[in-house]
């Protein structure tokens, strides 16, 4: 998350538009800066998603950490207990997402410790 970092997202707004944006690019800082550093990343190559297994890494384990998803502050200002454990029951939908809604607003929200934070929804580290 190192964009939502306060003093990135400060510096990052106070660049004129042209640093940002050019023709479809976003981020155009960024990426010449990466072409320069990293030319293997292919900074300017198309957006393309990764799959990982997380939903199948969540699911046997999946009614135990609902509970502790729904306790957290953020996640209950989004969705009520019933709708979390809905997410994480057997083919239901959103349970990475509340996951790590969960882990991060505990870390960046609360100031919990990482490891805390991932205890105190998964029961462990």
């Amino acid at each position: 998350t190192p964009f939502l970092d306060p003093e990135v997202a400060d510096f990052a707004f106070t660049l004129p538009d042209r640093f940002k944006v050019r023709g479809r690019f976003g981020k155009y800082l960024l990426r010449t800066w990466l072409a320069r550093t990293c030319p293997a990343a292919a900074p300017w190559a198309r957006k393309q998603g990764f799959t990982v297994p997380v939903e199948a890494w969540i699911a046997p384990r999946a009614a135990d950490i609902a509970p502790r998803v729904a306790e957290v502050s953020a996640v209950r200002r989004l969705r009520s207990p019933e709708a979390v454990a809905a997410a994480f029951a057997p083919g239901g939908k959103g349970a990475w997402p509340l996951l790590f809604l969960a882990v991060w607003s505990l870390i960046h929200l609360e100031g919990v410790e990482p490891a805390d934070a991932l205890e105190a929804c998964t029961g462990r580290v």
